[in-house]
């Protein structure tokens, strides 16, 4: 395992099973949403709706426009450094990772001034907040660069270690700033934090040049890959500046509240995606289509098990989850926080079958991102339709319509390709949504005692666990017997 204060070597190995690299994701991504998560509590606690709004809105703008490259060279990174250790090709991985590095670097730049420049006009923040967000910016594309290197490597836990450190510091500068009321610093500690991330986890350099032939097929991956992302992770900033746009300083602030509590599992199955993908590429490499089909299937199994009955009970505990972490003057965001809970949860569940997909080279990339440029259009035109007439609400009606069409068909297309035994599994599902669409109806029209809703929440829980309880056995007896070794170089 190379020192965490060292440049990443991306010959080197620090973890060796899946399961392990996906303990240490998982540690590193909690870390991460945590993070996220108490930012947004602690400003709405303290500073109010107005600010949390104003904060968070420049922040999605800043998490935006870094997926129209440097974002997807992560993605690009985590591929192709797989791809090439998978090829017994070490030096070419490490040319590999320097190549895209440059190419995100100048991609930031430029997005960066973008963004200062939307926030201030668009938005109408401070000049010290648009700053912050054009920081922001720069921070957060060197963060997912570099910790795709990483992944692609199988250096998760080096990654983990410096997810954890960045996420306390940024915490405690976060801290700081609130003690000082320096509201114009808000974006400075997640900046300064992604930065230092970057900084000391950057590539070596190469010692051979690059292979000519890959410069292509890297490009267009990258490329197809800025529109993928945009349906998932793009789409869900977009909501927030859209809401921004759509209604009240006020009504802003609850939405940001609402995304705040949502938002932290995307970090979970953005691990999952990191962690499996490079054994899936090199599975494709090797044309190994008994090991992509059980990949899998087994993590969509897990991730509809696990994500419905999660959030599923999360949504229908909304008011309490809402009162406990925020207060009265949240209150309202229990309206939307169940749609945007459910839109999140339609953006995890494709997750293996997009990796599966993605995993056959450029035509399912190419496939992927059209459908997801389709996704993006229907977003901005549902949100130009409803937002009008209902606002904020509006707003996420059009995000959780768009995430169930582009969710459902790569788990169509994925389950066609590989002939899964799916059709038990989507019943179940289907089962699943109409009990929790019953008990949200009945909380909306009703509205009973908070308590209640937990009961509910905990009953559902129950239910589906019951439902799906040979699924459950099923999965604990793999994660008690995998160990899927990987290539130590």
């Amino acid at each position: 395992m190379q020192s965490p204060f060292t440049r990443t070597d991306v010959t080197k190995t620090s973890t060796k099973s899946l399961s392990t690299r996906w303990a240490f994701g998982m540690m590193g991504s909690i870390s991460q949403g945590l993070v996220r998560f108490l930012y947004s509590v602690l400003i709405g606690r303290i500073m109010g709706v107005a600010v949390l709004a104003g904060v968070n809105s420049a922040i999605s703008v800043a998490l935006f426009l870094s997926l129209l490259w440097p974002t997807s060279s992560g993605q690009g990174a985590t591929r192709f450094v797989a791809q090439m250790r998978g090829a017994d090709r070490p030096e070419q991985a490490q040319a590999v990772a320097s190549y895209l590095g440059r190419r995100m670097l100048w991609t930031s730049l430029g997005l960066a001034v973008i963004t200062v420049a939307f926030c201030l006009t668009s938005l109408n923040t401070d000049i010290f907040t648009a700053l912050g967000a054009g920081l922001l910016l720069l921070g957060y594309a060197g963060w997912s660069y570099t910790r795709g290197v990483q992944y692609g490597a199988g250096q998760i836990a080096r990654a983990a270690t410096w997810d954890v450190a960045g996420s306390v510091a940024a915490i405690v500068m976060l801290a700081a700033v609130l003690i000082f009321h320096a509201n114009g610093l808000l974006l400075l500690p997640l900046a300064i934090s992604y930065g230092a991330y970057a900084i000391v986890c950057w590539p070596k350099r190469p010692t051979v040049p690059l292979d000519p032939e890959l410069v292509a097929p890297m490009n267009k991956y990258v490329a197809y890959g800025v529109l993928g992302t945009l349906s998932s992770t793009g789409l869900l900033q977009l909501s927030m500046v859209a809401a921004h746009l759509a209604g009240s300083a006020q009504d802003a602030g609850l939405y940001a509240a609402a995304l705040s509590l949502a938002t932290p599992a995307t970090m979970l199955a953005r691990t999952m995606s990191q962690v499996l993908f490079p054994a899936m590429a090199e599975a494709g490499g090797r044309d190994d289509k008994a090991a992509l089909r059980s990949h899998t299937d087994t993590v969509t199994r897990g991730l509809i098990v696990s994500m419905v009955g999660v959030f599923g009970a999360l949504c229908l505990a909304s008011p309490l989850v809402v009162q406990i972490l925020y207060g009265a003057k949240f209150a309202n965001a229990k309206d939307i926080l169940p749609i945007l809970l459910l839109a999140v949860m339609f953006t995890t569940l494709p997750v293996a079958a997009v990796n599966r997909l993605n995993a056959t080279g450029l035509r399912g990339v190419r496939i992927l991102s059209i459908v997801a440029a389709v996704g993006l259009g229907l977003a901005l035109v549902l949100w130009l339709v409803l937002s009008p007439s209902f606002g904020v609400i509006g707003v996420a009606v059009g995000y959780l319509t768009t995430t169930i069409i582009t969710s459902v068909l790569p788990l169509v297309w994925a389950w066609r390709l590989d002939s899964q035994r799916w059709t038990g599994l989507m019943v179940r599902l289907f089962i699943g949504l109409a009990l929790l669409t019953g008990g949200l109806v009945y909380t909306a029209m009703e509205e009973p005692p908070k308590w209640e809703g937990a009961l509910l929440a905990i009953g559902f829980a129950l239910v589906w666990a019951l439902v799906n309880y040979k699924d459950v056995l099923a999965l604990r007896g793999i994660g008690r017997k995998s160990r899927v070794s990987v290539v130590e170089h």
